[in-house]
């Protein structure tokens, strides 16, 4: 991903879901990030692709997530499938809206919801490239670091052509069903 000023539309937000601490931001990317989408979702039509809004969305998680033991291993799967049953009720209630939506799957890269491009998009470059987050170098492996919450944190990414206002309300409404 490419540096380029992407406007943030909504700054950091947290909520609880499932018990896990939630921290999502919306931006509209620049042309340039934007256009670094394509080879990730090859079906979306050029004005999906203007009014595609990108979503960072982090969990705070109890153990360090630079580690690898099978705690952690556990605990990186319960916050992606906690990532992936929100995302999925967020997507489809959007969807119902007539709205497109997606998530990535932050193991593999590539949409859960949308056929595969030729890439995978790369949740931690994103979130450095939209949030200005710092990295911490473990190996050959870039650690996101929360300004808070450090490398406790499970990083994923939420797409929608939802205008912001839309996609706020349906992510509280999403919340008050689940509560």
């Amino acid at each position: 991903m490419s540096r380029n000023k992407s406007p943030c539309l909504q700054p950091p937000t947290r909520f609880t879901y499932d018990s896990s601490e939630f921290e999502y931001a919306i931006y509209s990317p620049s042309p340039r990030f934007s256009k670094e989408l394509e080879p990730i979702f090859p079906n979306m039509s050029v004005k999906q692709r203007k009014e595609l809004l990108v979503v960072p969305v982090i969990q705070k998680c109890f153990h360090d997530m630079a580690a690898s033991t099978p705690e952690i291993n556990r605990e990186r799967d319960e916050k992606l499938d906690l990532f992936v049953d929100w995302g999925k009720r967020v997507a489809n209630r959007l969807k119902g809206l007539g709205m497109w939506a997606d998530m990535m799957d932050p193991a593999s890269g590539y949409p859960i919801l949308s056929p595969s491009g030729a890439l995978p998009y790369p949740d931690v470059q994103g979130t450095i490239e939209l949030m200005g987050y710092e990295t911490h170098n473990v190996g050959c492996c870039h650690i996101l670091l929360h300004p808070r919450w450090r490398s406790k944190i499970y990083p994923s990414t939420f797409f929608t052509t939802a205008p912001a206002d839309l996609l706020v309300r349906v992510i509280d409404e999403v919340l008050a069903s689940k509560a």
